[in-house]
C-alpha cells in the first residue's frame, strides 16, 4: 500500500556575523492527502544553550490547528506546552518553570491567521497570510499568535498575539547545499508591533506554494543567518 502523504526534510545551519556556526536546525514538512500539513523541527542556539523541540499542525489553508512546543535551555528544563486554536482564538496547557501548571485561553476577534513557535522553519508559515496577488503592497498580518515574544523564543512556550506588516521583496534563484531552489524573498516589518525593535528580517521560501524555508538573514544588532 501506497501511502498518500509526502514529506519534505531539511537542515539549517545558524551562522554569526564572522560566518562561524552557532547552532543547526533540523526539520521536516509532511503534507496529507487532505492537505494538512505537519512540521517537526528541533533547533539548537549554542548560546544559552537552547534546544526547542516543536510539532506544529496546520490546515489545508495553512490557519493553525494545533502544536506541541518543548524548551530546553542551559541544560534545564524550561517548559513544554501544548497549543489548540480554534476560530475564535487559541487554548495553552503548559508546565514552566517560572509560572508552573498554566491553563491559559486567548480570544481573538477573528481566527488567527498563523502561529510563531520560533524554529526558522515555522517562521517560514508565517509568510503563508500574505496574499501573492497583491504582492506590490505592504501587508498588515492580524491576528497571529507566538509562543514567546523573546528574541530567541526562549521563555514560556504559552500565548501572546502579534500583529506585524508582510513585503514581497521579489523573485530570487539561490545556490544553496540542497541544489538550486527558486525562492520568493519577504522581509517580516515589526515596528510598531508587540516586538518593536527586533533586528530587520529577511526570509527567502521555496516558490512552488510549499514555503519550505530556504535562507533566513537577521540584521543588527544582531546579524545572524
Amino acid at each position: 500500500m501506497v501511502m498518500k502523504h509526502r514529506t519534505t526534510r531539511g537542515v539549517l545551519l545558524y551562522q554569526g556575523p564572522d560566518g562561524q556556526e552557532r547552532g543547526r536546525e533540523v526539520f521536516a514538512v509532511t503534507v496529507h492527502g487532505d492537505g494538512r500539513r505537519i512540521l517537526r523541527a528541533q533547533s539548537e542556539i549554542d548560546e544559552g544553550e537552547i534546544l526547542r523541540d516543536v510539532v506544529y499542525t496546520v490546515s489545508a489553508d495553512w490557519r493553525p490547528i494545533e502544536a506541541f512546543v518543548r524548551l530546553t535551555v542551559l541544560d534545564r528544563f524550561q517548559g513544554s506546552g501544548w497549543l489548540l486554536f480554534d476560530e475564535g482564538g487559541a487554548s495553552c496547557e503548559a508546565l514552566t518553570r517560572e509560572d508552573g501548571r498554566v491553563s491559559q485561553r486567548l480570544d481573538t476577534a477573528t481566527p488567527p491567521l498563523c502561529f510563531g513557535s520560533h524554529p526558522i522553519s515555522g517562521d517560514a508559515w508565517m509568510l503563508t497570510p500574505f496574499d501573492m496577488s497583491r504582492r506590490s503592497e505592504s501587508q498588515r498580518i492580524e491576528p497571529a499568535l507566538m509562543s514567546s515574544l523573546a528574541f530567541n523564543g526562549a521563555t514560556g512556550p504559552r500565548l501572546h498575539q502579534l500583529g506585524y506588516g508582510l513585503a514581497f521583496r521579489g523573485e530570487e534563484t539561490l545556490d544553496v547545499p540542497a541544489g538550486r531552489i527558486d525562492t520568493w524573498k519577504f522581509e517580516f516589518l515589526l515596528a510598531g508591533s508587540e516586538v518593536d525593535g527586533h533586528p530587520p528580517y529577511h526570509v527567502w521560501v521555496s516558490a512552488d506554494g510549499d514555503y519550505i524555508i530556504v535562507k533566513a538573514e537577521v540584521g543588527t544588532t544582531r546579524h545572524y543567518t
